[in-house]
């Protein structure tokens, strides 16, 4: 093809080039911004909520709470950290998922998923399933025996005045340490 002028050969090809690169597009590669990072998992895969700093806080200022006796306070202290563990477990429990208690049950004592029946939220309709229960109070001390002590935990929505009490029990176990046999 033969064109007098210069500018009539651009006038004649730029039409072309612009069609040509829209046709071209999308096999150009093309810069996108790199996706934003996932937020965190509001539940854990083994059906926790995750906990507040304050929530801890109060299970730690409950458990230190004056106890009845100084007998049961002496316990109370040499079981704490086994307590504190079991609590902020029991109440970030989402589903039934008893199993994740098990390394707190005594041997032969197992908080499965068949016959558990669930946290403190299962008996709360209307606090929000992806936040923890915050500890109310702990009450009811008592020594059944040298080696066994039983309490309760009061658990509250946060979103509510629901409530749900938990009764526990205590076991010294032969190499000093406490597990849990309810």
């Amino acid at each position: 093809m033969k064109f007098g002028t210069r500018t009539a050969a651009l006038a004649c090809t730029a039409p072309l080039a612009l069609a040509g690169c829209s046709y071209l597009a999308p096999l150009l590669p093309s810069y996108a911004p790199p996706p934003p990072p996932a937020p965190p998992p509001v539940v854990s895969p083994s059906g926790l909520a995750p906990i507040t700093e304050e929530q801890v806080e109060r299970i730690r200022e409950a458990i230190v709470t004056r106890p009845p006796t100084p007998a049961v306070a002496k316990v109370v202290q040499s079981a704490a950290p086994t307590i504190e563990s079991f609590v902020r477990t029991e109440g970030c429990i989402t589903a039934r998922n008893g199993a994740v208690l098990s390394p707190f049950a005594a041997p032969g004592r197992l908080f499965d998923g068949t016959g558990f029946q669930g946290g403190p939220m299962a008996d709360m309709q209307y606090h929000d399933k992806t936040a923890c229960v915050t500890v109310k109070r702990i009450q009811n001390w008592k020594m059944v025996s040298p080696k066994r002590l039983r309490f309760e935990v009061v658990y509250v929505g946060d979103d509510g005045e629901e409530r749900s009490v938990r009764r526990h029990e205590l076991t010294r176990q032969p190499r000093g340490g406490w597990l849990f046999t309810r």
